[in-house]
């Protein structure tokens, strides 16, 4: 399973990183900063599985995980946010994205959360 992190602080992507490392279906992780180059990994790697900040500068998140599902529905968006609300989870499930977790408290779901979504593609083919 090939992961993609997007986040704007480096310390958080070295803790999801650091995290992530527990998932024993992770191959490769990479990375991006900003919108523009989270498209353009996204794009040349084609992730199973998007870690997101929704914090991306110029409200980008929004915009990112619409493009992610509009490439390629089967890629697996995961939403982290510092501020975690009915409204906005909402939305962001409509937009597609399949979990939304608080970025500081459910960091330990996600090595669990990732070899769920691994399973699940390891049975559709």
């Amino acid at each position: 399973m090939l992961v993609l992190i997007v986040d704007s602080s480096i310390q958080i992507v070295e803790r999801l990183e650091e995290i992530l490392s527990e998932a024993e279906d992770i191959s490769t992780i990479r990375k991006a900063v900003s919108y523009e180059d989270a498209i353009k990994q996204f794009n040349e790697s084609k992730p199973d599985i998007v870690l997101l900040d929704i914090d991306l500068p110029g409200n980008k998140s929004i915009d990112l995980v619409r493009q992610i599902k509009k490439i390629n529905a089967a890629t697996a968006a995961i939403v982290l946010s510092i501020r975690v609300d009915d409204a906005t989870q909402k939305q962001y499930n409509s937009l597609g994205a399949d979990f939304f977790f608080d970025k500081y408290h459910d960091f330990e779901k996600l090595p669990s959360v990732v070899n769920t979504i691994a399973a699940s593609k390891k049975r559709r083919h």
